[in-house]
Formats: C-alpha cells, structure tokens, sequence
C-alpha cells in the first residue's frame, strides 16, 4: 500500500503551505484532493501553496487533483501554486502544459 503524508507546514492569514510527501497516484488521491479541498474550505486562504519536493511519482489522478484544487482556489476568490516539484514531477507538469499554471508569480496575499 503506498503512502501519502499531507500536512499543512504553515498558516498565515493569507497563506496556508502544505507539504506533500509520497507517491500521488491512483491509490492516493483521493485523500490528497480531499485534504486540500478541506484546507480550501475550512481556511480560505489567499494562496494555497503545495510543497511538491517530497513527491516522487505523479501520475495523471493527481494531476487531476491539483487542477480541480486549482479551480477551486480560483472560485473562493483564492490562487493556488505547485513549489520544488522533484524533476520527474516536473517533467509530467511540462509534458501535461501545466507547469506554468501551476508555478505563475501570483498577486500580493490579500489582494482577492
């Protein structure tokens, strides 16, 4: 059974940081989309900022958690970004034309 670590690093006002650590695949994620969506909801931060390092496989499930997360941000009037995707991580972000949806500068924290 593969595991998957979610927790939330820091929490601010406007920014909440949450370190993923793992295989995002299949199996798990749909505790990472639930995890995430939970924090959007329960803490409405400005920015949702997902610390990818400790991931070290994605396949295409979590990807589509990341984007519904992402839309989900946008909707409550938030931003969410991906940071310091492992390399092979990276790669299916730029395969997939997402890297850059996920790692665009965003707006000043509090400016919704």
């Amino acid at each position: 059974m593969a595991q998957l670590h979610v927790d939330t690093t820091h929490l601010s006002a406007f920014t909440a940081r949450v370190a993923v650590v793992g295989v995002v695949d299949l199996e798990t994620t749909p505790l990472l989309r639930e995890r995430l969506l939970r924090l959007l909801r329960d803490q409405r931060p400005d920015l949702l900022d997902i610390d990818l390092s400790g991931v070290t496989f994605l396949d295409c499930t979590g990807l589509s958690a990341l984007i519904a997360v992402r839309n989900a941000a946008i909707q409550a009037g938030g931003q969410m970004r991906v940071s310091h995707p492992q390399p092979i991580v990276r790669r299916v972000l730029e395969i997939t034309g997402v890297l850059g949806m996920f790692t665009a500068a965003t707006t000043h924290p509090g400016g919704r």
